[in-house]
């Protein structure tokens, strides 16, 4: 609240806006700190996000369904707004999903710009598959 009037001004500061271009977006600035939002699209897809800013325990997270055959491109603007020291991402796919083949792609990234992954995990299960990675900054 130091920074922005209320959610929609964080939303167009902080760059949420633009994560995903098109969306109808519901925001709200916590008093004294916190942010939250919800965002949809055509076809029942949505995002999420909800920011915890507090010094001993910072949390954000970010949830989607909007369907990418590529994450990358979605992870970079994710990062380029929150800047955390380190994330985890899971991935949620069927034989029949478009993200189906982001799977494999996201086994072959092991270091994004400033990030290295610390752990991967690829589970299958009956009707789905899931990707768990974690990643975070080299300490330097």
């Amino acid at each position: 609240m130091k920074v922005s009037q209320d959610g929609q001004d964080a939303t167009k500061r902080s760059g949420i806006w633009d994560i995903i271009p098109g969306i109808k977006i519901d925001d709200f600035l916590f008093d004294p700190c916190g942010y939250s939002m919800n965002g949809i699209l055509p076809g029942g897809y949505y995002i999420t996000i909800h920011v915890t800013p507090e010094p001993h325990c910072s949390y954000v997270s970010f949830e989607s369904n909007v369907p990418q055959a590529s994450y990358e491109g979605l992870i970079l603007k994710v990062l380029e707004v929150f800047n955390p020291g380190k994330f985890l991402m899971t991935v949620f796919a069927n034989s029949a999903s478009i993200a189906h083949g982001s799977l494999k792609q996201l086994e072959k990234i092991d270091c994004l710009p400033r990030y290295r992954r610390n752990d991967h995990q690829f589970c299958s299960f009956k009707n789905y598959y899931l990707t768990y990675t974690q990643f975070s900054r080299p300490i330097i």
